[in-house]
């Protein structure tokens, strides 16, 4: 019956998808178009030039617009859009929110005469992914007028379904130009963007760690950059026995609080700088042999209750020299410098001997080897409560506050240089979290600029600042020198300080803790995160709170490092353009178990034993040398124009 069932679900998907090809469009809030191509010659995505003329009687968001009320009210047709959420269901997402009559809603259609219609918008309801929705969509004829973050692009491309922009964005909106420049090519070529060489999808939440790339006077400490330093978490009282100078952390709470911000020296106060001064500081902790009550504190732990990612590519690379935070150098694949070609990290002898030396440390007693067998849930509570003095996981501090208890973790960044002579440290290029899809057939071509005006305002400088102050006209804000203050103190905590509220809500305004995200804002806004005019970063004389010292404790904080100018070959990005990573990389689990029975060897011998049994496994379970070669093919191919940086 199980089996039957799947087939049926199947049959369904596929013939619902089969109506996509030759199922009618419905026009839900314009006329219908010509399904023929309505842009004539078009070009790569690189080219568009920013001065192409634009038709009678459009007038553009002028780029040096600094509030929305220096702008008029628009004077054409209201247009009302239903919208496409592809990426996720339920929660905040279409259908549970809700537009509110608010100062920030009103604004926007009065400059655009643009709003959206989330009574009628949708997400990719229950569980189902794009793919099966944008079949129920073609079967039912409800067809959006904008498709927010989707992944079909290749097979809505195919049938025609979303316009061409190539030519139209660079025609009709000049803030996205400036903005996110066509030289941007980690924004314009992902191919969630672009497909052969033309734009589907207008480009918006970029991410906020681009913002030192496009605006090099910006304060870069408020923006994290590549950082070539790890960090673990270690009890403060531990740590001060062994190390007497090192910070306590209400000592790095009463700095932050009184500079703003750290230096390199500030954090890198505890002299860890190689592999073999961590696994003395561990064997050091053994000897003052802790106890919490009366149980046992372990130095360190070499399992977690999941998998080994944590450990060997979050601890292991901060040993080895090659850290780079987001696991562009992992225990799968990595690129190595010195043999030019992707590699397997757990083929390198080097790798071996570090699982070895934690085999080691579970044999010493130094490691806990109840950890081996603890559920996740039963790891996390012993962590919370203080029974390992060192994590490479991050402890829940607000646990130990409530347990009254009279130490913290800190972070303790491991001062260990990176080996920059065989591995990289990839620059983080400006990418996109948000693309833009307009659908034909919905939205008409005569409708197409408001369209795209409305976008272009709303990733504009004005655009940005309303969701954040409100309209000048609403009067919430002085503004001296080209900063603003709220006039409101409740509006002032609620949006700089994160403080319980309720004013923010009933202006419309995007406070920074999500607790008003009824509209998701990086849907429609140019920077992601906190942002060029995010009052928790742009704001006269905050007040420094001591909450908010680990934030700013931190090395990709402290400045810019050299990085390469190169992507990284993470084998998990090469699942849906190598098929044998994707049968890989389904088999995870076997790889992992066999790894982490590794650790538990009782002597030498039998780590050989298990260590040749995983080596095995691996190749078994698909990790061959001939999958490693079909990545670097197609890292070579995604990562062209940047091979000759490395």
């Amino acid at each position: 019956m199980g089996k039957a069932k799947g087939i049926w679900n199947v049959l369904l998907v596929v013939s619902l998808v089969l109506v996509l090809f030759t199922g009618c469009t419905k026009n839900n809030n314009a006329e219908n178009v010509n399904a023929d191509d309505p842009q004539g010659t078009q070009q790569t995505t690189k080219q568009p030039e920013t001065d192409s003329t634009t038709p009678d009687g459009f007038s553009p968001i002028p780029e040096d617009v600094q509030d929305s009320s220096e702008l008029p009210d628009w004077t054409g047709k209201t247009l009302s859009l239903k919208v496409w959420f592809d990426h996720g269901t339920g929660g905040t997402y279409a259908g549970a929110r809700k537009y509110k009559d608010d100062v920030v809603t009103k604004e926007i259609e009065r400059v655009t005469g643009v709003h959206i219609d989330l009574e009628h918008s949708y997400d990719n309801g229950g569980n189902t992914t794009g793919a099966v929705k944008l079949g129920m969509i073609a079967a039912t004829n409800d067809w959006p007028d904008l498709i927010i973050n989707g992944n079909e692009m290749k097979t809505l491309v195919e049938n025609d379904k979303i316009y061409d922009l190539t030519d139209l964005i660079p025609q009709y909106m000049p803030n996205v130009m400036n903005k996110i420049p066509q030289s941007l090519d980690s924004v314009w070529s992902k191919p969630y963007i672009s497909m052969d060489g033309k734009a589907y999808a207008v480009p918006a939440g970029i991410y906020n760690n681009a913002l030192p790339v496009l605006y090099p006077d910006i304060d870069a400490s408020k923006y994290p950059q590549p950082s070539p330093y790890g960090n673990i978490w270690v009890r403060d009282d531990v740590l001060k026995m062994l190390y007497p100078d090192a910070k306590s952390q209400q000592e790095i709470q009463d700095l932050y609080v009184t500079n703003g911000k750290f230096t390199e020296d500030d954090i890198l106060d505890v002299p860890i700088q190689s592999e073999e001064d961590f696994i003395q500081f561990l064997y050091n902790v053994q000897e003052l042999h802790l106890k919490e009550g009366n149980q046992e504190i372990a130095p360190i732990y070499t399992f977690s209750g999941q998998d080994n990612w944590s450990l060997m590519t979050g601890l292991f690379t901060m040993l080895n020299g090659s850290y780079s935070s987001g696991g562009n150098n992992n225990y799968f694949t990595y690129w190595d410098k010195q043999t030019k070609q992707v590699e397997w990290m757990f083929k390198q002898p080097e790798f071996k001997d570090l699982v070895k030396e934690m085999n080691v440390l579970l044999r010493d007693g130094v490691a806990s080897k109840e950890a081996m067998v603890d559920p996740y849930n039963v790891f996390q509570q012993k962590l919370n409560n203080g029974l390992y003095a060192v994590s490479y996981i991050q402890p829940d501090n607000t646990a130990l506050e409530k347990a009254g208890k009279a130490y913290r973790y800190r972070k303790v960044y491991l001062d260990i240089p990176f080996n920059k002579d065989r591995f990289i440290l990839p620059t983080a290029f400006p990418d996109t979290g948000t693309r833009i899809q307009i659908v034909k057939g919905s939205v008409s071509e005569e409708d197409l600029p408001q369209v795209l005006r409305w976008i272009d305002f709303l990733e504009s400088d004005a655009g940005e600042k309303l969701w954040y102050w409100g309209p000048k006209s609403a009067g919430l804000f002085t503004e001296q020198d080209g900063m603003r203050v709220y006039k409101d103190k409740a509006l002032e905590d609620q949006m700089v300080y994160l403080k319980p509220g309720t004013a923010a809500q009933q202006y419309g305004l995007e406070i920074g803790d999500k607790s008003n995200d009824d509209r998701s804002k990086s849907d429609f806004i140019t920077f992601m995160g906190q942002g060029r005019f995010d009052p928790i970063n742009w704001y006269p004389d905050k007040q420094l709170s001591a909450k908010d010292a680990d934030t700013y404790f931190d090395m990709s904080r402290t400045g810019i490092y050299p990085t390469d100018d190169t992507t990284a070959p993470k084998i998990y990005s090469y699942v849906t353009q190598v098929p044998e990573a994707d049968e890989a990389w389904k088999k995870r689990a076997d790889f992992e178990n066999a790894l982490t029975k590794t650790l538990v060897a009782k002597d030498d011998a039998e780590f050989e034993k298990l260590w040749n049994d995983f080596l095995s496994t691996a190749e078994k379970d698909g990790y061959t040398d001939g999958l490693k070669d079909k990545i670097d093919a197609a890292f070579r191919e995604t990562n062209a124009q940047y091979m000759d940086n490395i």
